[in-house]
């Protein structure tokens, strides 16, 4: 059921458990229950600096997914329990309970529940002109979709309980809401500032644990990242990242991640008859001149005549 708020155009799940409302001005917020479902719809805009549009609950089913697609607002999870997975513009991350993770206007993105542990989570959906900003400050910026809470999530579970529990619209319940989506937003910049604090101390920690962690990821989503991305995803900064990287493995972690690139647009060149524009846009980029002269670069030779002369190789053992 799809429902139009005040941040825009929503989807409402489960949609074949859900009674069809149309909101009026006489019914700026509706709440949603099932035994498995709370979910509050709010149709005002308390401030057009940051206001609430949706908050909820939601036990999920094993294997239950979420399409968004493009979508408004900003929508910040916090798994309570479970396992699940997020995939946002094409790159996918396992997520479990203590982690948080949020879709943001434009983003293509779908979340699954595990078919043996299944997520539950609890949720704030926001807009407004400083969303971004507040987005930004509690970690997630643009490119980063997830992190650890660093903080018990059953503190935003009451948080989102207690905003459930006063859906009538009333002026003091619209402070309320709005407060309360404030505390939600503060509580994620707070845990923000222990990761911080943490990564301080990460010469207490194995810095192996953060180049396995490093390569790990690399490996999983090289087409469309960037070592910053790398670096905010294992919880280090950019410079410490190559450091470490470089004294581990003799290279740098930009230097691995072009060889994986590289391996991968060599791959595609002998085993697919995929036009080489193509395999460069598959590898992240758009340029095919760019691409070309990298790969020439690297190994010598273009990447047609690469494919050639491998393929001319190959087929003498066949």
């Amino acid at each position: 059921m799809k429902i139009e708020t005040a941040g825009g155009i929503v989807e409402i799940l489960p949609a074949e458990i859900l009674k069809k409302m149309q909101l009026t001005d006489e019914t700026i917020s509706t709440l949603y229950e099932t035994n498995l479902y709370r979910c509050l719809v709010y149709h005002e805009k308390q401030t057009d600096d940051i206001f609430l549009t949706l908050c909820g609950v939601e036990q999920c089913l094993p294997g239950y997914e979420f399409h968004c697609g493009s979508r408004g607002g900003y929508h910040l999870h916090v798994i309570l329990s479970g396992r699940g997975i997020l995939t946002v513009n094409g790159i996918t991350h396992p997520m479990h309970r203590g982690q948080m993770f949020v879709t943001k206007p434009g983003e293509q993105s779908w979340y699954r529940a595990d078919e043996k542990d299944p997520w539950v989570y609890c949720w704030m959906t926001f807009d407004g002109n400083k969303a971004p900003k507040y987005v930004e400050s509690i970690g997630l910026p643009e490119g980063i979709n997830w992190r650890d809470c660093y903080t018990d999530p059953m503190e935003y579970y009451n948080i989102v309980k207690e905003t459930l529990n006063r859906p009538e619209m009333t002026l003091a319940n619209d402070l309320w809401r709005l407060a309360h989506l404030l505390s939600f937003i503060s509580l994620a910049a707070e845990s923000e500032s222990k990761k911080q604090h943490l990564s301080r101390h990460v010469s207490d920690i194995s810095t192996d644990i953060y180049v396995d962690k490093a390569i790990t990821y690399i490996q999983s989503n090289f087409s469309n990242i960037k070592i910053s991305d790398v670096a905010r995803n294992i919880g280090i900064n950019r410079s410490y990242l190559t450091k470490i990287f470089k004294q581990k493995t003799g290279i740098s972690p930009q230097e691995y991640l072009m060889e994986r690139k590289l391996s991968y647009a060599c791959k595609l060149l002998i085993e697919t008859d995929a036009q080489i524009q193509d395999i460069a846009r598959r590898i992240g980029y758009e340029n095919l001149l760019t691409f070309s002269k990298i790969f020439k670069g690297r190994y010598g030779i273009s990447p047609k005549n690469y494919r050639i002369q491998n393929r001319s190789e190959k087929e003498q053992y066949l």
